[in-house]
């Protein structure tokens, strides 16, 4: 116990050494997300993150229109510093950490990419998200902190951990997803793992749509979207690339290794999985400023690529099979963390699902089931959808 003690003293001592560095820093920038269940306050002194919490907050704000009631509060600290740190990887290798339930099911379900501890006494939960990111909250005095050393791609991890909490009290939906629009319908994009999601954003994103988000989707209670990009990068695969390989070295994203391997079947390149993809900048594949969608989604598809099929299969299906992606993400593990990090108890989960079910009612739901020759069948798709 007496070394467990010392560790929550240790952690606090970082942990309030960080904040009070990040409040005195007079180049800080000072943020909120208003909900009607929750305030976040936001003190970050990240320049690069600044600018990204900027277009965050006033677009969470506008979308919920809420007034908050003031009973929740979560204060958040965020930083790129390398010092910082290297203070917190140090102590994030401490054997005296500890674990309950709930960790242990995040780490489970995240485990390729995310690792959760605990102290003892449950006063400090850490996360370490990759090799760039740490989050420590604070139960007594529900304080986050986030840090980062450098590295773009930790951006996206500000997001949704900003956002997760909005998921728990039932403000925010989301799912895993992608958005495109062509300023008349926004349609949702989702498929199993490596199942087609970013390939089709492509496809379209050739034909003249936009992409609007990629990977995850955030939608409202009330079904508006939220229009905002939470990830900022995509995960291409060498088959992917290689297929849109013109539109990718005409947007100047060149891989000199992917090209060597134009050669080979796409059968073999897609059986490469994640062991052959690149991340690119969101941005710089999707350059247009105005990559935004306002209203609903009007469209879900939820694709598949299937290696030894020819063709397109393009089948209608309930809407309302949409709700459980929304539901799952929402009492995801991740999820659930939070809940034990802000103690909150009442989740009201048939309340959100006949809310969802509202929600997707009058969506256009379809399955595709494609073969490798799906940008030949795009109007067709197209035909069938519109």
């Amino acid at each position: 116990m007496v070394l467990m003690n010392n560790l929550t003293t240790k952690v606090a001592v970082i942990f309030n050494d960080i904040l009070g560095a990040i409040t005195n820093d007079l180049n800080h920038t000072s943020h909120s997300l208003i909900s009607d269940n929750l305030l976040t306050s936001i003190i970050c002194n990240y320049r690069l993150c600044s600018d990204n919490l900027m277009k965050l907050s006033s677009i969470f704000n506008v979308s919920l229109k809420a007034s908050h009631n003031g009973s929740n509060v979560i204060e958040a600290f965020i930083t790129e510093n390398e010092d910082a740190f290297q203070k917190i990887e140090s102590i994030f290798q401490h054997s005296e950490w500890s674990t309950n339930d709930r960790v242990r099911k995040f780490n489970v379900a995240t485990h390729n990419t995310s690792s959760s501890k605990c102290t003892i006494d449950n006063k400090f939960y850490i996360i370490r998200c990759y090799d760039h990111f740490y989050y420590i909250y604070n139960t007594e005095s529900n304080h986050c902190l986030m840090v980062t050393k450098g590295e773009k791609k930790a951006l996206t991890m500000v997001n949704i951990l900003l956002l997760t909490p909005y998921l728990l009290h039932g403000d925010l939906y989301a799912v895993h997803g992608g958005l495109v629009s062509d300023g008349k319908n926004n349609v949702l994009i989702s498929s199993s793992s490596l199942g087609g999601k970013t390939t089709f954003a492509l496809l379209f994103l050739e034909n003249g749509w936009k992409i609007i988000t990629e990977e995850t989707t955030y939608i409202t209670k009330h079904g508006e979207l939220l229009n905002c990009n939470i990830r900022n990068y995509f995960n291409i695969r060498v088959g992917t690339y290689l297929e849109f390989k013109d539109f990718f070295i005409k947007a100047g994203i060149i891989n000199n290794f992917f090209l060597t391997m134009a050669n080979t079947a796409q059968k073999e390149l897609f059986e490469l999985g994640k062991r052959g993809q690149m991340s690119i900048d969101f941005e710089s594949l999707c350059k247009n400023g105005s990559n935004t969608a306002t209203g609903r989604i009007t469209h879900a598809l939820k694709v598949a690529l299937e290696k030894n099929q020819s063709g397109m299969i393009i089948k209608k299906t309930n809407p309302i099979e949409n709700v459980d992606g929304f539901l799952e993400v929402s009492f995801a593990p991740t999820v659930m963390l939070f809940r034990k990090l802000t103690n909150m108890n009442n989740l009201k989960r048939n309340k959100r699902r006949e809310e969802l079910m509202q929600i997707f009612k009058n969506i256009k739901s379809y399955s595709i089931t494609s073969g490798f020759d799906y940008r030949r069948n795009f109007n067709l798709l197209l035909g069938e959808m519109i």
